[in-house]
């Protein structure tokens, strides 16, 4: 077994082993080394895929469509209404007009505060990898590792095209309409720019990096902060002036 397998099902181990101890929440938020891992992704750059094998080789659970399903259970709806509102970013008129269409409908300023309590509570919880919704602008650096997957379009624009069996034209089409809608939820929810490469710790370029390597990568760049003791702060620093 290599060095990097050895240390990794150890950090899992000694992740599973702390949170089934006999800790308060409390107790938990302040001492887990690497609470939660978030991946934010460019469409059709394979992140999802990242998200998954990272959170199996972690031995953490990983949150991404089945979120919806709490947050609905929070909010007293179905996930087929929330499914909607992610997808279609309404606007404070649609959200009317919908809500007089359908009895169960969670206007979107509830369902990013539903979203927000259910990444805060992840946050508390730990041992979670977290795919989009904006979790890594609301948790705070010192309780997140932030993971961007990026790749060039053309390489995007294929992936899509070979995954879901479409022309290259309507691949490029689905990838700017979801890309559109993302950076307008980040901007209008958090008011941040879902591109700044300062709101991640690591950023991956699956056109340099099959799966295999990126999930490496991140692992060993999450074992490198852990020791280091980096999610004890809020920022860590390289050059600290010292004589």
């Amino acid at each position: 077994m290599g060095l990097l397998k050895r240390t990794v099902e150890k950090f899992a181990q000694d992740q599973r082993d702390f949170f089934e101890s006999g800790l308060t929440d409390e107790d938990k938020a302040k001492q887990a080394s690497v609470p939660v891992v978030t991946v934010a992704m460019e469409p059709g750059s394979g992140g999802f895929l990242v998200a998954e094998a990272l959170a199996k080789r972690l031995g953490f659970d990983l949150y991404h469509r089945n979120i919806l399903n709490a947050i609905a259970h929070s909010a007293d709806t179905n996930s087929d209404v929330l499914d909607m509102i992610e997808k279609e970013r309404f606007s404070k008129i649609q959200d009317f007009v919908s809500s007089l269409l359908q009895e169960q409908y969670v206007y979107s300023g509830d369902y990013v505060q539903h979203l927000t309590k259910m990444v805060n509570s992840l946050g508390i919880i730990g041992r979670a990898v977290i795919v989009g919704r904006g979790a890594n602008f609301i948790l705070p650096p010192e309780k997140r590792f932030a993971i961007r997957v990026i790749a060039p379009e053309e390489i995007r624009v294929k992936n899509v095209a070979f995954q879901f069996g479409v022309t290259l034209a309507e691949a490029k089409k689905r990838i700017k309409k979801r890309e559109n809608r993302r950076k307008t939820f980040i901007k209008n929810t958090f008011h941040k720019d879902i591109t700044d490469v300062e709101s991640y710790d690591l950023i991956l370029n699956t056109a340099r990096l099959d799966l295999q390597a990126a999930v490496e990568t991140a692992i060993g760049t999450i074992l490198g902060a852990q020791k280091n003791r980096v999610f004890e702060k809020a920022t860590a620093f390289i050059l600290r002036g010292e004589k």
